[in-house]
């Protein structure tokens, strides 16, 4: 990097340092990162999402057992080195340094082209000389120098590189690049602003064909990028851009606005994956002796975001993925973000590469793939492969009430969720008719706002009020639904539906209705609320009809549409295009779609 350029990195905020010219001084190449190929070839993923408690004090920030932090890191940078995994990331402040310093002096340490991005728990300026001299021989242990006084801060807060590269002579040598966190979090009292010292650097490794980019930012590091543009842009063009946290407030406004900042933008020039990792929820807070643990209530907030044109939108990835704790939904702002189960557990994922340089025929573009979900087995002292669904809430919920129970009794063991959701938006009234509206990136509940807040009912992880509210709203309308089925006289057209036997469900067979029974034909029936306003009745009849009539002639009087007044009697909608005989069959409402 010339004088100019290193001037106009260092009067931006941001300070960004790229690997190259760190290992240039110190005679080593770049390494070559299987991730950062821009080839065919899918690299391996293996993410931490570790559990509490967590400790923190003027002295340290770690898990509050560090025994038991080591067990779980050994056991999984052991199964890291083993499986041959080219990128692996554990969150912020989690890795003890006795597990850090085992793998760059042991036989556990990655493997030539894999990147190994450990965040590590907090570490005094005494500490890091400490580790570089006891790993003097076994590898090179880099960081910045540190000119601040001592009364600047108790310890950093590090991401440890881990890597293999080779030397002038083509030795090959194991590297440990610490980069430090730049700013601290905010909290109530200043702590980790008091306790941090900050570091300057955000470091950048590039491929060898210079097409991909991958980089780390610390927790609030987030903050001052998403203040700055110019660093913002470097970092996202075609890129990895990872981010660890330990954070009791992740969809927090500040945290996430370098996202907005990115998805805003032209997604030519921001065709990066954004990697977010945190830890598990329900964190416990312990300090010193005097106080009370604190209860975070948190959710994980872990997530990868990957552009629209690199991701599938069909079903069967989108359900082997879920099922094995990996979440579908589509940004508004034209991005697929997939949250991680919020437990703790390691996620092993095959992900195509951010960019492919080579035929287009031969382009992967069906986005991070979750191959396995391993959970920690104290018994056994090792991350074990599970094989059975996370629980997502969706169980307690429908199992509180018998009349849930009973309408939702068709969809309970459905293993593709999704279908469930359909069912449950057209039993909540079609908004929409757009085409395939049921396509996961079109279904109404897969669908979230920039604050990221997830509102589907089969995924009950989300903490945000709201989002609950409105998951029950529509559990609730499902439910009086079923009970309206058996016990109230049914309109003419769907009157083969009543005496019981019919059942709420979805099937891509007929994807317009939800409701079946043994001999009678499929039927869409939804259900309002109270006192619906009488234009939103008459839209969503129209919708109703419509989509019918388009996906089969002989369903389009299968259509009904029902609500209770402010007196709880059940009344029926007049749909006009099923009284009026002067109708022509053409449709009556827009068919442009929408939300």
């Amino acid at each position: 990097m010339t004088d100019a350029a290193r001037g106009r990195e260092m009067a931006s905020p941001v300070f960004i340092s790229d690997v190259e010219d760190v290992l240039a001084v110190r005679g080593l190449e770049p390494p070559d990162l299987a991730a950062l190929q821009a080839t065919h070839q899918s690299y391996r993923a293996l993410l931490l999402q570790p559990s509490g408690p967590i400790y923190a004090d003027t002295q340290r920030i770690g898990h509050l057992d560090i025994a038991a932090a080591a067990a779980r890191a050994d056991a999984f940078l052991a199964m890291a080195a083993e499986r041959g995994d080219q990128l692996v990331v554990t969150p912020e402040y989690f890795l003890p340094v006795s597990s850090l310093a085992k793998a760059a002096k042991g036989e556990l340490f990655p493997a030539e082209g894999a990147l190994w991005v450990l965040g590590c728990e907090s570490m005094t300026p005494a500490q890091l000389a400490s580790f570089k001299a006891d790993c003097a021989g076994h590898c090179d242990v880099i960081y910045e120098e540190d000119p601040a006084p001592a009364v600047q801060g108790n310890y950093f807060d590090p991401v440890a590189y881990c890597f293999v590269t080779r030397d002038a002579e083509n030795t090959l040598k194991r590297v440990v690049l610490f980069q430090f966190k730049t700013a601290p979090s905010r909290d109530e009292h200043g702590f980790e602003n008091k306790q941090l010292r900050c570091g300057r650097a955000v470091y950048r490794f590039q491929g060898k064909d210079r097409l991909i980019k991958l980089s780390t930012i610390i927790c609030s590091d987030a903050l001052d990028l998403g203040e700055d543009a110019d660093a913002n842009k470097k970092l996202s063009d075609r890129a990895i851009l990872i981010h660890i946290q330990l954070n009791p407030k992740p969809k927090q406004t500040d945290y996430r606005r370098y996202r907005n900042e990115v998805f805003r933008r032209s997604p030519a020039l921001t065709d990066c994956d954004i990697v977010c990792l945190n830890w598990a929820q329900n964190v416990v807070l312990h300090s010193t002796p005097d106080h009370e643990p604190d209860k975070w209530k948190n959710e994980s907030g872990s997530a990868w975001y990957v552009p629209q044109r690199r991701c599938s939108v069909k079903d069967d990835e989108v359900a082997n993925n879920e099922a094995k704790g990996l979440y579908y939904t589509w940004h508004e702002k034209k991005r697929h973000v997939l949250h991680f189960h919020y437990d703790e557990a390691a996620f092993a994922l095959t992900v195509p590469k951010v960019l492919q340089d080579g035929a287009a025929v031969h382009d992967v573009l069906i986005g991070p793939q979750l191959d396995t979900r391993f959970a920690w087995d104290a018994n056994a002292g090792t991350w074990l492969e599970s094989t059975s669904c996370p629980e997502t809430g969706w169980n307690q919920v429908i199992n509180a009430n018998p009349e849930v129970t009973a309408a939702f009794q068709s969809l309970q063991d459905i293993k593709n969720r999704l279908h469930i959701e359909r069912a449950i938006s057209l039993s909540c009234g079609p908004h929409s008719m757009k085409e395939q509206w049921y396509r996961v990136d079109n279904l109404d509940v897969c669908r979230i706002p920039e604050s990221e807040v997830v509102a589907r009912a089969t995924l009950q992880l989300d903490r945000d009020v709201p989002a609950s509210e409105e998951r029950q709203r529509r559990i609730t309308r499902v439910a009086v639904l079923g009970h309206i089925l058996q016990t109230v006289p049914l309109p003419a057209q769907i009157k083969d539906l009543g005496g019981g036997g019919a059942s709420i469900a979805w099937s891509p067979s007929s994807p317009n209705t939800n409701v079946v029974k043994a001999g009678a034909r499929p039927a869409l029936v939804a259900y309002l609320g109270d006192n619906p306003p009488m234009d939103l009745v008459k839209r969503i009849g129209e919708n109703a009809f419509e989509l019918l009539r388009k996906e089969n002639e002989a369903h389009k009087d299968r259509v009904a549409i029902c609500y209770r007044t402010v007196a709880g009697v059940t009344k029926f909608a007049d749909i006009k295009q099923q009284i009026d005989i002067t109708y022509d069959g053409s449709s009556m409402a827009s068919i442009t779609g929408g939300q």
